[in-house]
This record gives structure tokens, sequence and C-alpha cells, in this order.
């Protein structure tokens, strides 16, 4: 089993500042990024002390799994990579800030009830500053939600709402 907790697709603005707050929580070892830029998801990843990699080994190896794309790809992006969540014998979580998909979006997408969080966060974040509210499916435990806040405390407060108001 791989040592990777928190891999982050997406090395955008807020793809970026959350990692940035993860790493400040969780070492570096735990952390992987990728992006399409793979020169942006390498200096990110120097800068953090973390590895790059590509989507198939964040897929493949993180236990949150941050999708970190604009909502216009994700289909694109659920899709290359249903088969290799279908195949995980570990328990993963898929972590998504994409604005109007809900969490009912990816599970039909990706043909399977998976443990989502749907997070909406804002900009403060990458100072630590941030307010990240967020929602999660029944299948997520509170265990993993309260994995996920704590790592994720240095990006700023966190409040659990209902999805719907989302």
């Amino acid at each position: 089993m791989s040592s990777t907790k928190f891999g982050f697709i997406g090395a955008g603005n807020m793809g970026g500042a959350l990692a940035q707050a993860v790493s400040k929580t969780v070492k570096g070892e735990h952390v992987i990024i990728a992006d399409q830029s793979c020169e942006k998801a390498m200096e990110l990843a120097e800068k953090l002390g973390c590895k790059r990699a590509d989507n198939i080994e964040v897929v493949k190896t993180a236990k949150y799994i941050f999708l970190g794309v604009k909502p216009q790809v994700m289909g694109e992006l659920l899709n290359s990579i249903s088969s290799i969540l279908a195949h995980r014998d570990d328990r993963f979580i898929l972590v998504t800030m994409a604005a109007g998909l809900k969490i009912s979006y990816f599970n039909e997408i990706l043909g399977g009830e998976y443990p989502i969080i749907r997070i909406m966060p804002n900009t403060p974040v990458s100072v630590g500053e941030g307010m990240i509210l967020y929602s999660a499916s029944n299948s997520a435990t509170e265990d993993e939600i309260n994995e996920f806040c704590n790592a994720l405390k240095m990006a700023g407060r966190l409040d659990k709402i209902p999805e719907e108001l989302i």
C-alpha cells in the first residue's frame, strides 16, 4: 500500500493553494501533485517538498484525491480515471471543488458510489485565512472527514453544510 495520503490533480490557483495548506500539516512524502503542465506541477512540488506525478499515479495511490480541474473538463477527467478507481482495492476519497457539480454527478459518471467530499473554498486559503464550505457523501466516514479537515486546517476555517447550500 502506498504512503501517499493526498494527491492533487490540478496545480492551478485553488489546487495549488490547497496543496500548500495540506503541506503545512502533512509531510511532503505523503503529498503528490499532477497538472496538465508538467512544469507547473514540478515547480509546486519542489516548493512544497513533495513529489510530482501524473494523473494516473495520483488516482492509483492517493487516499484523498483532489480533483482540481475546471467543471467543463471534469467529465473527461472522470472518464479517464473511472476504470482505475473501479479496480482499486483500498479505501480512497474523492475531493471535488468543481462549481455546480453535485456529488451525484460524480457517482453517475463513475458508475459507482464512492466516498466524496465536495468543497467550495475561497481564494484566501492561499494565505491561511480562507473559508472552505464542505459537504460529504454518506459513504465518507466521520474519521475520514476529520482527517481531511485536520489536513486542511492551515487553509483557514472549514464548515460542513448541506450540499444543497453549496
